[in-house]
């Protein structure tokens, strides 16, 4: 694909510190027109140096492309005005929000006519238009934030950049910011990378995601692919696996036998290419183990036995700690899988697919 099919490409670009380097090391990351892209990663991996770096405003070294444009060739002020970053700050100059919002479109050069119902729009979009006449120094925290978002989202960039959209706002309308920014910049084709430490942010706006660590991609695919299968232990953890084992293969002269740090052996099928130090596995991928089942059922499943030591029952689910071994192992279980009740203290039996195992 060529690049001007894209509207950003980047190709060994990094960004270096007088104190760090290596801030920033992205061998090869593209987004194309109207894609919804999040980053995740820890506290210092880089992924606001990401943003800063694609809105032009961090010096790096490398290649980039934005809108099928070399940034070395081009009007950089330009390129600019075609995308748009929201900060994970609240920045706002001292004057009233409609004039913040406003000013965003004057410096595009939006006719004089146009400004007023197009801010108006932008301001009830995000549930702040009530606040148009106030002055922005006189907002709560989560307020700002909304007419950051409007700030933003206003001009309708062909790329927009967020920086934690939902920092400051209350628990109970993330989902529906979050919302109302997807629907804005689907209906407008625009492409985003959003930035949130805040994983149900991810899991309602974007299929694709990359995986930030010490500034170098580690995975970049598709959410689900992350979420059940990380690159490695560090993004287990982040993504929220809850079982992460410590095990090991031993081998015979056609087999793979997996051993969990718990005891549990297994045969795995599957091809393990690299060495791995930690078995996977979500806690939906378990099943209470039914001895009535079919022996089909028996061969293919792993069967765990422990100790119950909390239960927690739960909107159509049921979540079960269990004492396998040293280790604590976490199972979610449908509750109409489940007949009769289950306490602490009792022993009972899990089973998995080794195919739902992840090795890291």
């Amino acid at each position: 694909m060529s690049t001007n099919e894209y509207v950003l490409n980047m190709r060994q670009v990094s960004v270096d510190s007088k104190t760090r380097k290596n801030i920033l090391s992205i061998e090869n990351f593209a987004v194309r027109p109207g894609e919804l892209v999040a980053v995740l990663g820890p506290n210092g991996a880089g992924k606001s140096t990401l943003l800063r770096t694609i809105n032009l405003l961090q010096p790096y070294r490398g290649e980039m492309q934005l809108f099928g444009q070399d940034v070395r060739n081009a009007n950089k002020t330009l390129l600019r005005r075609r995308s748009a970053l929201v900060f994970q700050e609240t920045l706002l100059l001292d004057d009233t929000v409609f004039n913040n919002v406003a000013k965003v479109l004057k410096f595009r050069g939006t006719p004089t006519h146009k400004i007023k119902q197009t801010v108006h729009t932008a301001l009830a979009t995000f549930g702040c238009e009530h606040l148009a006449n106030q002055s922005a120094r006189s907002l709560s925290g989560g307020e700002a934030k909304r007419v950051c978002i409007a700030c933003g989202l206003v001009a309708d960039s062909e790329l927009l950049l967020l920086d934690e959209p939902s920092a400051s706002l209350d628990v109970g309308i993330r989902p529906q910011m979050i919302e109302k920014i997807r629907q804005w910049a689907q209906a407008r084709g625009s492409a985003v990378i959003l930035v949130s430490h805040n994983f149900t942010d991810i899991l309602h706006f974007a299929d694709r995601a990359i995986a930030l660590f010490d500034g170098c991609i580690i995975q970049d695919d598709n959410l689900e692919t992350i979420i059940r299968r990380p690159a490695n232990e560090q993004l287990a953890r982040l993504v929220g696996i809850d079982n992460i084992i410590p095990c090991h293969v031993e081998r015979s002269s056609r087999e793979s036998f997996i051993k969990l740090a718990n005891g549990i052996k297994f045969l795995y099928a599957g091809e393990i290419t690299k060495p791995i130090t930690a078995c996977c596995l979500s806690a939906d991928t378990f099943n209470l183990y039914d001895a009535s089942s079919s022996m089909r059922h028996k061969l293919c499943s792993v069967i765990i036995e422990g100790l119950v030591e909390r239960v927690l029952n739960g909107i159509g689910i049921c979540s079960i700690w269990v004492k396998v071994g040293e280790q604590t192992l976490i199972a979610r279980v449908p509750r109409n899988h489940i007949f009769g009740n289950i306490y602490p203290h009792e022993m009972i039996q899990l089973a998995f697919n080794p195919k739902d195992a992840h090795f890291v």
